[in-house]
């Protein structure tokens, strides 16, 4: 008689969490923030996504999506547990293996469940591929941003080109002040100087 008032309990809690669950859904929150809210009152992954799924199977989905990045390594029973529920097997499986999931794994986990194995192998395989182009395509955006930067950063070290002096070129020799050679002006103006002495002439 003891353990029927812990039962009660029980039954009354996990009535709560699933009804928390609905009203989440009901209300339009987001799929993060349900999935927080209802781990928060200790509600399973896999239930949470069964939930939500019974609540609007449309959500499937990105339930199947947020429950898997919070936790990868529940993927195969958040798989098999959407699909119990009554969720697309494809949608299902594609979510899971594109949130990161292993594909053998959500692939196993689906067929399990009872979904068609050909179908699930399809979805595995075109997820996967999408899930690796994805990483590739990212890698790639990094590898271009980190080389731009690197770009920049050298041009940003480099010191600016230098422009030369200007080159003022030297003044043409002034002509003699009576109009012949310096030589004439210098013996001009120096008479002490013989005529057979020679003057060297700048001209």
């Amino acid at each position: 008689m003891k353990r029927l008032p812990i039962l009660v309990l029980l039954l009354a809690l996990a009535g709560y969490a699933q009804a928390d669950v609905a009203s989440d859904v009901a209300a339009g929150v987001s799929m993060d923030v349900i999935i927080q809210n209802a781990t928060a009152d200790g509600v399973a992954l896999e239930d949470i996504v069964a939930q939500v799924v019974a609540a609007d199977p449309a959500l499937a989905a990105a339930a199947v999506t947020a429950a898997v990045a919070s936790n990868p390594a529940q993927a195969a029973t958040i798989t098999s547990a959407a699909i119990t529920a009554g969720a697309d097997a494809s949608s299902v499986v594609t979510a899971a293996v594109t949130s990161g999931a292993d594909a053998a794994v959500v692939q196993n986990a689906a067929v399990a469940a009872g979904a068609d194995s050909a179908t699930v192998q399809a979805a595995a395989t075109a997820a996967a591929t999408t899930a690796a182009s994805d990483v590739a395509a990212s890698s790639d955006a990094a590898t271009d941003a980190a080389t731009d930067s690197s770009t920049q950063d050298v041009a940003d070290a480099a010191p600016a080109a230098s422009t030369p002096p200007a080159v003022t070129p030297p003044a043409a020799n002034p002509p003699a002040a009576g109009g012949g050679s310096i030589t004439d002006d210098v013996a001009a103006s120096n008479p002490e100087l013989g005529d057979d002495e020679t003057i060297a002439s700048g001209s």
